[in-house]
């Protein structure tokens, strides 16, 4: 066995090099639970598919016709804003117009739907039932969006619950009013009694929203004239007759927009007839009156052309003025379309103010023939494109059928589009493989706690025993716990030694008695210390059954309970507790062998905690101690301690000045290196020897899968 008086204990090194072997062994190791966690997960998924609420998807197609009316379009260049006509007609559809028409029509904001248990949804009820109709539903606004209960009481009678929790009864057929709060009719229940169903009145902007929230409008590609709406909920039925009045609803919009705007056109133009027609009128007679007196037939020729220029210029500006209303009513000033606009009436206002300019430096006389059949002409040009508008308008107002054709009626699919039940089983089944797997990998790499010999002999000390985890006393534990309700580190009455020799730690424990015999051959203190880090990491288990063993070969064993203050191997060795240790060390006197009691072991004595002390570390520093030990050594062949945890309290560094060999216990999985680290430390302050250390309670796992199974058949074999 090796010491730690002297020697440093070696830095631990880690390997930042995933070991692929390792993972694997990891995996393999757990392959069971990976594989039940995987089964799981699939039924999960399993379960999801076949209690998801089915959903399906109607479709429909609409064309928007490009070529617009050319009394309607002849803006539409500056208003379109590099927007498909698509577009437009796309923000017309989702509009709370056309929604809240159909949401209104169809009675789309009263929700009603049965709740079904789990159990339900897995196994539908054959009979059908879980419909109710509606014939009427009204509500005070602060019972909006809120649910109530309805409760089929048979086949003529129901009862709704308010959300605030009080009861009503109706009849099938005949109106609830309840104090004006909410009217109720439902005409019709299909409903096993006693069955329940949830009653939503929504608000029109609520129910819009969810309307929309299911509707999805797109152009069929880029600049094309093409429209695709889908819709998707839980009734084909439904959907299908949802989405039909949207679209009945946007074409009468549709419609009805071209037919408003000829509308209100002809009733300007018809307002603005007589005034132009009486401007024209006075036109021309004030140019024939002024040729009449001035005996002048005609426009000069040199004047003709300046003239002509001229009434061009007024007719382009008057139409630009006319667009500038209408782009007043859409844009700012700042915006690029109307400032365009603008800039195109300055040209042509300057180029009307050089004609203007050329007129004036004419004699007088032509000047005025001049503005007189300017007049004359202008007015003659904006009557007459009046009453040509007013034909166009008028024929459109009889026959328009708007800019949409429907190409394709809604219809549904016939089976859902979700769930996807495949997928959803197959992702549910990876999902929990992905998620095992994981677990098992990062539980083999970072288990807390010593794993191995090596993580101890990294410290510079050796491992002189490894002790397998025992059944056995493992069950023995456990019943004893649950029968004596003790804490967590309680240990049953039962020596393993006894009870199952062939047991694999008790093997492991016999190599540790070979191991000490030859290592305290030479030695004249064949005392030894049984100590650890902290509780519950064997110590006890370790130092009876030990003790045990050694007095098994003819050896002369005494054990002591040095734990003053929580020891418990009286309750393994079965006998009492009234004297022991503690007395031992108080008492002023030199009979020892009242405390000492032998055991059902031929060859083994016991000495058991005693009355016990808090003062215990002041009773071991007193000259007792290393006389009692003295006179032990002359009685026993060899003498085994069993300390309290050096991390606890400070009694194994008082007493492993006495000893001649002093073992540490450390848990598999359990004592961390760090403790250890700082129970090396401690040892060595006090100048006390470690010479080895058991690792017991171990495990298998994927580290150590291999050697755990070869030992074990080895030792049962």
């Amino acid at each position: 066995m090796s010491s730690t008086s002297h020697s440093e204990p070696q830095r631990r090194i880690e390997d930042d090099e995933i070991d692929l072997r390792e993972l694997f062994s990891a995996i393999w190791f757990y392959k069971w639970p990976i594989l039940l966690t995987t089964i799981l997960f699939g039924l999960g998924g399993v379960i999801y598919a076949l209690t998801a609420t089915p959903v399906y998807q109607a479709d429909a197609m609409l064309e928007v016709s490009g070529n617009k009316n050319q009394v309607l379009g002849e803006l539409s260049d500056l208003l379109a804003d590099n927007r498909t006509p698509a577009d437009t007609e796309i923000e017309l559809i989702k509009s709370r117009l056309v929604l809240g028409q159909t949401i209104k029509q169809l009675g789309l904001n009263i929700q009603v739907s049965p709740k079904n248990t789990l159990l339900d949804r897995v196994i539908p009820s054959s009979s059908g039932a879980g419909r109710v109709e509606i014939g009427e539903f009204t509500l005070q606004d602060a019972w909006l969006n809120r649910s109530f209960t309805l409760i089929a009481q048979g086949p003529h009678e129901y009862t709704v619950i308010t959300p605030e929790g009080s009861r009503y009864s109706g009849r099938i057929g005949q109106p609830l009013n309840v104090n004006n709060a909410f009217t109720l009719l439902i005409k019709k229940i299909e409903a096993d009694l006693g069955q329940e169903f949830s009653l939503i009145h929504y608000s029109d902007l609520n129910a819009i929203e969810k309307l929309k929230s299911t509707l999805s409008v797109a152009p069929k590609g880029k600049n094309v004239p093409i429209i695709g709406l889908t819709m998707t909920g839980t009734q084909p039925t439904q959907i299908v007759n949802t989405l039909n009045g949207i679209i009945d609803n946007y074409l009468v919009q549709n419609r009805d927009k071209d037919i408003q705007a000829a509308r209100y056109g002809l009733k300007f133009i018809e307002e603005e007839l007589p005034r132009l027609h009486t401007e024209l009128q006075d036109a021309e007679d004030k140019l024939n009156q002024y040729r009449t007196q001035n005996k002048s037939l005609d426009v000069p020729s040199e004047a003709r052309g300046t003239l002509e220029g001229l009434n061009k210029l007024e007719m382009q500006i008057v139409d630009l003025k006319t667009e500038e209303s209408v782009l007043s009513e859409v844009y700012t000033p700042d915006h690029p379309a109307y400032k365009a606009l603008k800039e195109k009436i300055q040209v042509l206002e300057n180029a009307k103010k050089r004609l203007n300019k050329q007129i004036t430096e004419m004699p007088a006389t032509q000047q005025e023939i001049v503005r007189l059949t300017r007049n004359v002409t202008i007015s003659q040009n904006i009557y007459t494109q009046l009453l040509n508008k007013q034909q166009e308008l008028s024929i459109l107002q009889a026959s328009s059928q708007g800019s949409v054709r429907v190409i394709d009626r809604a219809a549904a699919a016939e089976h859902p589009i979700k769930p996807k039940k495949a997928i959803i089983v197959a992702l549910a089944t990876m999902v929990g493989l992905f998620l095992s797997v994981l677990a098992a990998v990062v539980k083999a790499l970072f288990k807390q706690g010593i794993s191995s010999h090596e993580d101890i002999e990294v410290l510079g000390i050796d491992v002189v025993a490894n002790v397998p985890r025992s059944t056995l006393q493992n069950q023995a534990d456990a019943a004893f716990k649950k029968l004596k309700k003790k804490s967590k580190d309680a240990r049953s009455n039962s020596l393993i030694t006894l009870k199952d020799p062939t047991d694999p730690s008790v093997e492991a424990l016999r190599a540790l008695r070979t191991n000490l015999y030859f290592s305290t051959m030479d030695k004249s203190n064949k005392t030894i210390m049984i100590s650890g880090a902290t509780e519950g990491v064997g110590k006890t288990f370790v130092a009876a059954n030990l003790a045990v063993l050694m007095a098994q070969t003819n050896n002369n064993v005494l054990i002591i309970d040095g734990d003053m203050r929580k020891g418990y191997a009286h309750s393994i060795f079965e006998m009492e507790n009234e004297t022991g240790f503690t007395d031992l060390m108080t008492e002023a006197h030199t009979n020892y062998k009242k405390f000492i009691y032998p055991t059902k072991t031929n060859n083994l004595s016991f000495i058991p905690r005693g009355s016990g002390s808090n003062d215990a570390a002041e009773l071991l520093q007193s000259p007792r101690l290393q006389e009692f030990l003295v006179w032990a050594q002359k009685q026993y062949d060899y003498i085994i301690i069993d300390t309290p945890p050096i991390l606890a309290v400070t009694d194994a560094a008082i007493i492993g000045q006495h000893i001649g060999t002093s073992l540490l216990v450390c848990y598999f999985g359990k004592t961390e290196i760090s403790d250890m680290e700082e129970t090396l430390s401690r040892f060595r302050h006090n100048k006390v020897d470690i010479h080895g250390v058991v690792l017991n309670g171990i495990e298998r796992t994927a580290k150590n899968a291999y050697k755990y199974q070869y030992g074990k058949k080895y030792v049962t074999e």
